[in-house]
């Protein structure tokens, strides 16, 4: 039930970076502090960072629980606000560097205190002015996604106002309001997510789902017209049967709904920095201190900061998170430290990229002997797309006797293109997706409109008539855009004890199944979890020791999901008929058979699996090999029993007729072809007949 929008097609998320722009004469205060011994770290330069949002209508498991901290109930003695960068601030201040990058001594010196005259020099905050970062954070989030912005809300609530959290953004425009009817009106121009229980509750959990709700549109359930079936009667419509009803809006709006809730609810405790326009790239993980072990406390993570513009800077319009373009200023960078780093920089994976890199040089380090009784280095998996899809966005408005709260969905005759449309409001606006191969015709960009226009006649009438001239000619004319390819990090999803990998930045998949920003905002549900059990192993609050369990616990708790979301989802992904067939078809057809005759012993199929609360996919990939081995052994008694039988009544008929069982069983097997075809000669002359 997954769908997403964009028309600006796949765009490459790094481009060259502009000369860098004169710096204001101020400095960021230096971080200084003597709680814990100091560190002499190099900078070390490690590159990359794209973008990626997860698209879907998803399934989840809810997970209950209070928080410590609530913003309406918060009391702070600090006088600043939450602060959010926007892009006209942008061109108007910089980073004054730490360090020349032509000096000799390119070093930073780091101790483990927390934040001191660098929070107070910025407790005085104007809202109108930009936000100059504090050297020193307690929590640091790299991603504004909906992961990342609903992290930040639960570190706040779970820690307090005294607990400092920088989210670190690479795009510079700050998401527009919810309310902002403008922007929302273009719906095509956004992914659009559905978010079931998974994501659902973790935004109950942390206060945000009232926010949401208002923002989204509850889909009744779904509307098909089979292959061949055009005429509108022939569509289908099978009503919604889930214990929580899967609620739609825009990618970038939910964005919106989380800035903005932060906002509004936060302020007052000024513990949160909204940083637009920011690429981080890891220097350190903290390794120096504690030896870097898993659940041991180590020393701060060490982070890149360099500013960023965007490259349409020149267009007032909003840019959506898939049309956006950044230019970053690496040479003009600053260093920050950070006691937890929270990587939910999406697919793009900037912090899990560096994990991988720094792990195998660890490794490549050792001697053979420490090699081999050393566990395995954190890596991405990261398949190759064997049934690649790419899509085209069409906008499109439902007419009145049409529910504008289902999910509408049609196939052409030969399987070529697929029409998928969720709604995007409560008026009957919906967005709808052509998926289709790379080589398809109308995959490309420049195509014909009147092809198009022909095909939808031939394929979809329904909604051709309800498709402008115009909009046929912007969709013929655009590029395709492509879907995510199946990756996820491993073993686990940690490093040194300061640093956790969620959302799609840990595991990404194809929106079909409604499961990547559903299980992303679950990620951090669970890591507040891990924190919760580390602080009661440790008892000493949000200090290093604690942090350093619940960051161990948060990889146990989610390495194996992680991994098995991905291969169930890529597993019911294969390419071809045959394929849809084994992998796909097949599966849910058996399962709904021996579930619906032994429902205590099989469980529902796949989907139905999805929706049971309190199962992760770890559990759901071993419930489903147990069904499967009880199915086949089954399966293969019955045959065998089936074949015995078989073998006795042939026995039998061929003693009776005085001939060999090879010869009965010979006769048999005409006599079937025989009553197959005079079968089918019979139905073929009944209409002929009632015709004359």
């Amino acid at each position: 039930e997954g769908i997403g929008a964009s028309p600006a097609g796949h765009r490459s998320p790094h481009t060259p970076a502009p000369p860098p722009a004169p710096r204001p004469s101020h400095l960021l205060p230096a971080l200084t502090g003597a709680s814990r011994p100091v560190m002499i770290l190099s900078p070390l330069l490690l590159l990359g960072l794209g973008g990626g949002g997860g698209i879907g209508i998803g399934l989840g498991i809810g997970i209950g629980g209070a928080d410590a901290f609530s913003p309406a109930s918060s009391s702070s003695s600090s006088s600043s606000v939450v602060r959010s960068r926007s892009r006209a601030s942008t061109s108007a201040r910089g980073f004054s560097p730490l360090f020349s990058p032509s000096s000799n001594d390119a070093s930073l010196v780091v101790s483990s205190a927390s934040a001191d005259a660098s929070a107070d020099a910025s407790d005085s905050f104007d809202p109108s002015s930009s936000v100059v970062p504090s050297r020193r954070y307690d929590s640091a989030i790299v991603g504004a996604g909906p992961a990342g912005l609903l992290a930040a809300i639960m570190l706040a609530r779970k820690y307090g106002p005294s607990h400092r959290i920088a989210v670190y953004e690479r795009r510079p425009d700050p998401p527009p309001s919810p309310e902002d009817e403008e922007v929302w009106s273009d719906v095509a121009r956004f992914y659009l997510l559905g978010l079931g229980h998974r994501g659902q509750s973790a935004l109950r959990r942390f206060g945000a789902y009232d926010d949401f709700e208002r923002a989204s549109v509850a889909v009744g359930g779904r509307r098909d017209w089979k292959p061949g079936m055009t005429r509108e009667e022939d569509g289908v419509e099978t009503p919604a049967r889930k214990d929580v009803t899967s609620r739609v809006l825009a990618r970038d709006k939910l964005v919106g709904v989380l800035h903005h809730h932060i906002l509004e609810n936060y302020a007052d405790a000024g513990n949160i920095d909204l940083m637009y326009g920011y690429q981080v790239d890891p220097v350190s993980f903290g390794e120096e201190v504690g030896g870097g072990k898993e659940g041991q406390e180590s020393g701060p993570v060490v982070l890149r900061v360099s500013r960023c513009e965007d490259a349409n800077a020149a267009d007032s319009k909003y840019q959506s998170s898939s049309e956006s373009e950044q230019t970053c200023d690496v040479d003009g960078s600053e260093l920050i430290a950070a006691d937890l780093l929270v990587a939910a920089d999406g697919s793009a994976r900037t912090v899990a990229n560096a994990m991988e890199k720094f792990d195998l040089e660890r490794r490549s380090k050792l001697n053979p002997a420490a090699r081999l009784f050393s566990p395995p280095p954190f890596r991405v998996t990261r398949y190759e797309d064997t049934n690649p899809r790419v899509y085209k966005s069409v906008p499109i408005r439902v007419p009145s006797h049409w529910k504008p709260n289902l999910n509408y969905s049609a196939r052409s005759r030969d399987n070529r293109i697929t029409l998928e449309a969720l709604p995007s409001n409560e008026e009957g606006d919906i967005c709808a997706l052509l998926l289709m191969k790379p080589d398809d015709e109308f995959a490309k960009e420049n195509g014909d409109a009147a092809d198009l226009r022909s095909f939808f006649d031939d394929e979809f009438p329904c909604f051709s008539n309800l498709v402008s001239d115009d909009v046929m000619g912007n969709v013929a004319s655009k590029g395709a855009s492509t879907l995510p390819a199946f990756r996820y990090a491993g073993p686990r999803l940690s490093m040194g004890g300061r640093t956790v990998v969620l959302g799609d930045a840990a595991h990404t998949v194809k929106p079909y199944y409604g499961l990547g920003a559903n299980t992303a905002l679950e990620d951090v549900s669970v890591l507040c979890d891990a924190l919760d059990d580390g602080h009661k192993e440790k008892g000493d609050g949000s200090g290093g020791a604690a942090i350093a369990r619940g960051v161990e616990l948060y990889s146990e708790m989610r390495a194996g999901d992680s991994r098995d979301l991905v291969q169930i989802s890529r597993g019911m992904d294969r390419p071809g008929k045959l394929g849809t067939m084994m992998f796909f078809v097949f599966p849910l057809i058996l399962d709904s058979i021996f579930h619906k005759a032994a429902p205590a012993i099989f469980g529902p199929n796949m989907f139905g699996m999805f929706q049971k609360r309190g199962m992760g996919f770890e559990a759901i990939r071993r419930k489903k090999r147990m069904d499967r081995a009880l199915q086949a052994l089954i399966i293969g008694t019955g045959l065998t029993g089936a074949g015995a039988a078989a073998k006795m009544v042939l026995a039998a008929a061929a003693r009776a007729l005085g001939r060999s069982q090879a010869f009965a069983g010979g006769s048999a097997a005409a006599l079937f072809v025989a009553a197959s075809t005079l079968r089918k000669l019979i139905k073929k002359e009944e209409p002929e007949s009632q015709a004359s």
